[in-house]
């Protein structure tokens, strides 16, 4: 290094100097990002509440869109909102509309198979208004959450509200009938003219012999369906007519217009046990039908009538003594070539049950002798005419004490019971016997007798006329004297006397008297046929 370099002089002076750390500056923290630190974090705690509440996805296939909107249609349960339509597209063949919903998360847990939806509208029937409501907020979807099977996200729309919802209390039976008739969705059940229940559906499949109807019955009326319980179709009106007029019958206005089913429980079966849920009862056709069913002991019957059966019909009414005790069952004509007769066989049911004596000797006792027991009493069949204006006939049981001896005969297939010609018949052949008497008269010499008779009677007439005259007057004269004696009396004894008294009923005894012969007088005047055939009735 040379003295000449000033800056070799320098580094090394530069060189020999301690080195000194460098200095770091401090940047302070800016309050203007508070502001988007604080919109940040909302941001995030908005989209992870969104995030947590949002449920999952599902699609529900309707028949038609009518009434939903994308972005406003809710999907509701008792009012509270659980869902949104997001969607609403068709499927590629055009028979579906799919709609496509965003869930609450609170209805995760109860999307199951058996979940039902459906578009709740004004709907107006006979006996029922639904959704009016939605005239001023709008149609809306109902759900009814599931109770039992696996979760989905796939649902078929109802295309009308179910009868009964899933939350409600109530046990559900199945009834059986031949003919579903005027029995559809939603017809009430009644008990004793209360709706306690509703017709669910009915199903007929083709192979089964009988209509398949659900009904189902609410709490706490569910209980008195019992082992025995018998129901019958209430729908409509039910007119009869019997020995005392006609009957209508209704179980109430909405069994009228729409239709329903009624049931009760004999009493025979009020101990037995509740009926089991989907207990299978059958479905009689009225109140009369359903109660003759508790009668299951029963015998049939041969009775065989010769005369006309015109207004029999099957399932007419056996009575005994005005009590029903069984029904026909079926009739047809035989003719006995080698008598050369017609007879009509009828075949009834009886209710053996509603049959019983009592004061029986012990060795007679049993349930084989009753029949022939009642025969030798005078036990008879016969027909009779319940209406005089329809000119139905019933098979009467009544007894006859003083009918010809009979007995019950063991014919094939049914015993034989006697029988006794109807009233009609009865009344035709003594109309007959009595007719045939009238032409077996003289009429010619009875003519001339009656001929006599009334000449014999006028004159007697003009006798009678001849001695009523003297008769009245002497009476009034009689009538006259009284009246001057009761006045002399009542001069002598006063008006108070017991004499005066008893002379003055006399003396009115005595103008009854001569009004009676006067008008005695006049009526032979004027009807001298009366002395012969007596006095003719007033009408």
């Amino acid at each position: 290094m040379t003295e000449l370099d000033p800056l070799a002089h320098a580094r090394t002076k530069d060189s020999d100097l301690p080195l000194k750390p460098p200095e770091i500056r401090r940047r302070r923290f800016s309050p203007i990002w508070i502001l988007p630190i604080v919109a940040v974090l909302v941001a995030a705690w908005l989209a992870y509440t969104a995030l947590a509440e949002k449920g999952p996805v599902i699609t529900i296939s309707f028949r038609t869109a009518s009434g939903l909107e994308a972005g406003k249609t809710q999907i509701k349960y008792h009012d509270i909102e659980l869902g949104i339509v997001k969607h609403i597209e068709p499927t590629p063949d055009l028979s579906q509309i799919i709609v496509t919903a965003q869930m609450d998360k609170r209805a995760a847990p109860h999307l199951k198979e058996d979940t039902h939806f459906w578009v709740v509208r004004p709907r107006l029937s006979l006996t029922n208004f639904s959704g009016l409501e939605t005239l001023v907020s709008g149609n809306y979807i109902e759900m009814d959450p599931g109770r039992s099977g696996a979760a989905t996200n796939k649902f078929t729309g109802l295309e009308e509200p179910p009868v009964v919802r899933s939350d409600e209390p109530g046990t559900t039976y199945t009834v059986t009938t031949a003919r579903g008739g005027s029995l559809s969705s939603g017809d009430p059940v009644f008990f004793r003219g209360i709706a306690v229940g509703d017709v669910i559906s009915s199903t007929f499949d083709g192979t089964q012999k009988d209509i398949q109807v659900r009904i189902f019955v609410k709490k706490p009326y569910d209980a008195l369906i019992k082992e025995g319980t018998t129901f019958w179709n209430a729908s409509g009106i039910t007119v009869t007519a019997g020995a005392d007029g006609f009957k209508f019958e209704l179980e109430s206005l909405a069994a009228v217009l729409s239709g329903g089913i009624a049931f009760e429980t004999p009493e025979k079966a009020q101990n037995n046990a509740p009926a089991a849920a989907d207990a299978v009862f059958p479905l009689y056709n009225n109140r009369t039908a359903a109660v003759e069913s508790s009668y299951t002991d029963r015998t049939r019957l041969l009775v065989v009538f010769s005369g006309s059966v015109k207004g029999l019909e099957i399932g007419a009414p056996v009575m005994a003594q005005g009590l029903p005790v069984g029904r026909v069952v079926d009739f047809r004509l035989v003719v006995d070539a080698a008598a050369n007769t017609v007879r009509v066989p009828v075949i009834i049911e009886l209710d053996v049950a509603r049959f019983g004596i009592v004061n029986q000797p012990a060795a007679e006792a049993g349930k084989g002798n009753l029949l022939r027991q009642f025969v030798a009493l005078g036990l008879r069949a016969q027909l009779k005419s319940s209406s005089l204006i329809t000119g139905s006939l019933y098979v009467a049981m009544d007894f006859f004490p003083d009918a010809p001896t009979a007995e019950v005969a063991m014919t094939d297939p049914y015993p034989t019971l006697p029988t006794v010609p109807m009233d009609m018949e009865n009344i035709t052949r003594s109309v007959s016997q009595v007719l045939d008497k009238i032409a077996a008269l003289p009429l010619d010499q009875v003519v001339s007798d009656v001929h006599g008779t009334l000449g014999e009677a006028q004159t007697l007439l003009r006798n009678a006329n001849t001695r009523t005259g003297p008769l009245l007057t002497s009476l009034q004269e009689t009538s006259q004297a009284a009246q001057l004696v009761l006045k002399s009396l009542g001069n002598s004894y006063g008006s108070d006397s017991q004499v005066r008294g008893e002379l003055a009923d006399l003396l009115r005894q005595l103008q009854d008297t001569a009004r009676s012969v006067k008008v005695l007088a006049s009526y032979l005047e004027q009807h001298p046929e009366s002395l012969v055939r007596g006095k003719a009735q007033q009408r």
